[in-house]
């Protein structure tokens, strides 16, 4: 049987391999490294891959969901999801660098992107959002850049970050939109720090962390999202949290402590939350989505109806839409699996 360090190496192979020519390759390196540095080792829990380590507790509150459908598409390590205006469904297809969407039904309409840096090309982009008029918002990661696009995949815009003092160039793996006080999120991996702007683009407004340990700052922060009190939670992947803050960007509070019993995270990678304001988190290594209430008490780990606990192949990006659906991305298996929550 592979090991999880196996299965990683393979999928650190496969990127490359994609990646096609020799100047293309060198364009995946960084890339490959987040990969690396976001999919799980196995060397310091070889016996708890998959969830196995929640069965080793007392039994685990579930959260149940019904399986409603699986998009499969000629995807190559998706990392992200997020549903638009009319239910259409937005899969981050990264090492393609596209994106592919898809009706409310799980059936392909059309796709959009490609590789290269002209407006509307894209390099290893990792995360993507919708704002209220549906456009789509991607943090074209290779390229260094936020793009915009319609609902129907046409170019409107995009946004560098120019010469930020005292920094790398940004490196944005996730953009989150506060449609309600017209600006964006923009999470740089690179300087571990969110970047604040009006949602078109043309100003700074603030920036918050750095690296470290304390509240409010980061080690290799990856995907995010809002809630809709204008509360951003941001995955910091290496601390093995979620971190909230508002709109001033202090810390309101933070999910999760390193571990693998119930509340606690391994390898966080998603997070998305509902209109009830409950939190789920991703854990690609344990192989399970946690959910919690606003500010930190754990709800259960989504399960099915019979009570047994929902196991996942790499989980990454997801999101909940109104209708209580969770689109959750399992990398390594190139899809994207759909459950609706039973209130």
């Amino acid at each position: 049987m592979m090991t999880a360090a196996g299965k990683n190496q393979e999928a650190v192979l496969c990127l490359l391999i994609a990646a096609g020519s020799a100047s293309e390759r060198r364009k995946m390196k960084k890339y490959v490294a987040l990969i690396c540095i976001l999919t799980a080792l196995s060397a310091c829990l070889p016996c708890m891959h998959g969830g196995q380590a929640f069965a080793q507790q007392p039994p685990m509150p579930v959260v149940p969901v019904r399986h409603l459908f699986d998009i499969q598409d000629d995807f190559n390590h998706p990392s992200d999801v997020a549903v638009g205006a009319g239910g259409r469904i937005y899969v981050l297809d990264g090492v393609n660098s596209r994106i592919k969407v898809f009706d409310a039904a799980g059936g392909r309409l059309f796709a959009f992107g490609s590789r290269g840096d002209a407006a509307a090309q894209l390099a290893s982009p990792l995360g993507l959002d919708t704002d209220e008029q549906g456009n789509v918002y991607v943090a074209d990661s290779g390229n260094r850049r936020v793009q915009v696009f319609s609902a129907d995949g046409k170019f409107l815009s995009s946004f560098g970050f120019g010469d930020l003092r005292g920094s790398k160039p940004p490196d944005p793996t996730d953009i989150a939109v506060d449609s309600t006080n017209n600006r964006c999120y923009v999470i740089d991996n690179d300087n571990h720090r969110v970047l604040a702007y009006s949602l078109d683009g043309s100003r700074l407004i603030d920036q918050w962390g750095g690296i470290g340990e304390k509240p409010g700052e980061f080690r290799f922060p990856f995907l995010a999202a809002m809630d809709r009190h204008g509360i951003l939670y941001v995955v910091d992947v290496l601390n093995t949290r979620v971190q909230a803050l508002n709109a001033q960007g202090r810390v309101m509070s933070y999910i999760g402590k390193w571990g693998v019993d119930r509340g606690q995270l391994y390898r966080p990678k998603g997070v998305a939350v509902d209109a009830r304001n409950r939190i789920y988190i991703s854990d690609s290594y344990l192989g399970v989505v946690q959910v919690f209430e606003r500010y930190r008490k754990l709800r259960g780990v989504l399960g099915d109806e019979a009570g047994n606990l929902l196991r996942l192949k790499t989980p990454t990006g997801l999101c909940v839409d109104d209708g209580v659906r969770i689109y959750i991305v399992e990398m390594l298996l190139n899809k994207v699996s759909v459950y609706r929550v039973v209130e």
